[in-house]
């Protein structure tokens, strides 16, 4: 690789990762003074709503985002901001309408069918449901700038939304010691400011005419991947609801913070996708097969780095961040940390096919998998506790990925069975 084409790529990354760097150090800092201020129910009420977001996200959202990252280098550069202007406002209207469907669906399910459920229901569903669909017009900026390859704009609009959501936490969580609610409220309140100004700077999108055939075929592109990732709600979240009926629920607090904090980990793989997502895009539009694999292998082994960094020196990192209150959670910490390695080779095949064309194999593999994980969840958790359903959330994008390759290898034999 050239050099001038290496220090490029060093910029990209060190401008993205320095965006999720900034809120991610501020909320470290304020996490001890979190933790101190919730307890190990409220953690476990908070870590059980928030599990949710996983499963309606991608129906809210509707995989629009995927939608603008395939079309962009497909269409003409002055066709761009139409495209854009279409999927902004059906990230405004149709989100909203969707996001109140699935809050009576998910009501229903808790007040009816889960009689075992011991939490109160609202507040905090209303709280973690209309969070969701304030996000979308945010990600589908974040998405233009990554694009775009404009890093400087990804960073301001991040780093200013990051800092909000650090003073919302402060706010309603330490300085109004609201528990649980107060941890669900401050992503509410966040996005709703961020929401309010897009809307407000983006206004002259309302104006461009965009009809209902082109939505349309948005729709019927992203309908197997909204689909699916709706099932995929079994690999980034079903741990955490499945758990919860266990019925400990102090250990259960003690998995949510480790998987928390575990969390912060995809700040930093964010930070590398982010750089590398429009080179592996635009490397399938143009066939660039040499491309294509230098980029996957470099996203990959940067974020396999971190993670084992992560790994070596988990106890220290949770001893700081929950004021030493929590050291229970290094194991679970420790053991969900390996899920973003897996995850970021899985989500690198999953935009492979995606990008070529075949939203109906996304669907095909996350039904596959969902049906075993869902079998496996029960022995597994049955013999091996809270850390079986930690290694479970690894082992679940192992076989996404592998199940994953076996249909793009078929389709081979059998592409027109899996195009839309």
């Amino acid at each position: 690789m050239k050099p001038d084409r290496l220090l490029s790529y060093g910029k990209s990354v060190g401008t993205y990762f320095a965006a999720s760097l900034v809120p991610m150090l501020l909320m470290a800092l304020a996490n001890p003074l979190i933790a101190l201020n919730m307890s190990p129910e409220d953690y476990a009420v908070y870590g059980y709503y928030s599990s949710f977001t996983s499963l309606i996200s991608p129906v809210i959202v509707f995989y629009m985002l995927h939608y603008y990252s395939k079309r962009y280098y497909e269409v003409p550069p002055e066709d761009r901001e139409r495209l854009k202007a279409m999927l902004f406002k059906g990230l405004v209207f149709f989100s909203f309408a969707v996001s109140l469907v699935c809050m009576a669906l998910l009501y229903v399910y808790l007040r009816f069918i889960d009689t075992d459920f011991g939490f109160p229901i609202f507040p905090y569903l209303a709280l973690m449901v209309l969070a969701v669909p304030l996000t979308g017009i945010f990600k589908l900026e974040q998405t233009d700038f990554r694009m775009s390859r404009n890093p400087g704009g990804f960073f301001r609009i991040t780093v200013v939304s990051g800092i909000l959501l650090v003073a919302a936490n402060l706010l309603f969580v330490v300085v109004i010691p609201w528990g649980a609610f107060g941890k669900l409220l401050a992503p509410l309140v966040t996005n709703l400011l961020v929401f309010i100004w897009l809307l407000v700077r983006h206004r002259r999108l309302f104006r461009i005419h965009t009809g209902w055939k082109e939505f349309r075929e948005v729709l019927v592109f992203c309908l197997p991947l909204a689909a699916g990732a709706t099932l995929g709600y079994i690999f980034n979240g079903f741990d955490r609801t499945y758990l919860e009926s266990v019925g400990d629920v102090t250990e259960y607090g003690y998995y949510i913070v480790g998987a928390q904090i575990a969390g912060y980990l995809n700040v930093f793989a964010a930070a590398i996708t982010s750089t590398f997502q429009p080179d592996i895009y635009e490397a399938i539009a143009r066939k660039d097969r040499r491309s294509l694999w230098r980029s996957a292998v470099m996203q990959i082994g940067l974020v396999t780095a971190v993670v084992a960094v992560f790994v070596i020196f988990c106890p220290l990192v949770i001893r700081i961040l929950t004021a030493g209150r929590y050291m229970d959670s290094i194991l679970y910490a420790r053991i969900v940390s390996l899920s973003v390695i897996t995850s970021s080779i899985y989500y690198v095949i999953n935009n492979y096919t995606i990008a070529k064309g075949y939203p109906r194999l996304y669907l095909y593999t996350t039904v596959t998998c969902s049906v075993i994980i869902v079998l496996a969840y029960p022995p597994v958790v049955g013999r091996f506790g809270f850390a079986g359903g930690a290694a479970m959330t690894g082992i679940s994008f192992v076989m996404l990925a592998a199940v994953n390759l076996l249909f793009l290898g078929l389709t081979y034999v059998f592409g027109r069975y899996f195009r839309r």
